[in-house]
């Protein structure tokens, strides 16, 4: 069933083979589905025309760019992202939508924490335990400096209204978008939540999040304590 006044964002680079899988499946939700793109070489262009899907690139900033992009195209109120990569569980996608428009909040995040995705993060391999490591200190960091309760900060499957995105001044372009969303909106107070939302490894090819790019998420936070822009 087609959702009202629901846009999506699939920001993506050269998931051409994970687009024929996940677009099908979110063509039920939304009659404006927006697929920006990092300037793929793998056909994205044609499936995108194939099933009637909006096509439009980037910058070739990085995918926080896809995702601002996206955002100023789409038609509709409500805005959901879903990564191109096929991990995002589309079965949640009901549950984030009415959860928003019947609590009005700004911004509602799925959280792996509580959504069953830890044997994913964390007991797949040293990397996994890692990544699980270092997005538990990030929560922590992120709930000490801005006085929040959340179990997910870098998530990036989730539901927001477009106007208050447009108005929180989202300046990131890269992986950082979801931490500067969260700082952002919790700078002007907007309303947050979450709810649970399993993770699953993509359904093809391999991640292009770098380990090491999780310092600078860190320095993000940080900067709010000197900067507080």
């Amino acid at each position: 069933m087609v959702l009202e006044n629901l846009s999506i964002v699939v920001p993506v680079k050269n998931e051409g083979e994970n687009l024929k899988f996940i677009l099908p499946r979110i063509k039920k939700f939304s009659d404006d589905i927006i697929v920006v793109d990092g300037h793929s070489n793998d056909g994205s262009k044609e499936i995108c025309e194939n099933l009637n899907i909006k096509f439009i690139l980037d910058n070739n900033l990085g995918k926080g760019d896809a995702q601002k992009i996206g955002v100023k195209e789409a038609k509709y109120e409500y805005i959901i992202f879903i990564d191109g990569d096929g991990s995002h569980d589309l079965e949640d996608v009901d549950k984030l939508y009415y959860h928003i428009t019947k609590n009005n909040y700004d911004l509602v995040v799925g959280s792996r924490m509580t959504g069953g995705s830890l044997d994913i993060i964390s007991n797949t391999s040293f990397i996994g335990f890692i990544r699980f490591t270092g997005n538990n200190f990030l929560i922590y960091l992120f709930n000490l400096v801005f006085k929040k309760k959340l179990t997910e900060v870098l998530y990036s499957f989730r539901i927001l209204k477009r106007k208050s995105f447009l108005e929180a001044n989202i300046t990131a372009n890269k992986f950082d978008i979801e931490l500067d969303i969260l700082i952002k909106f919790s700078n002007k107070k907007y309303k947050i939540s979450e709810l649970p939302s399993r993770e699953m490894k993509r359904v093809y090819g391999k991640s292009k999040l770098n380990t090491l790019v999780g310092i600078m998420f860190i320095m993000q936070i940080l900067k709010y304590l000197f900067v507080k822009k």
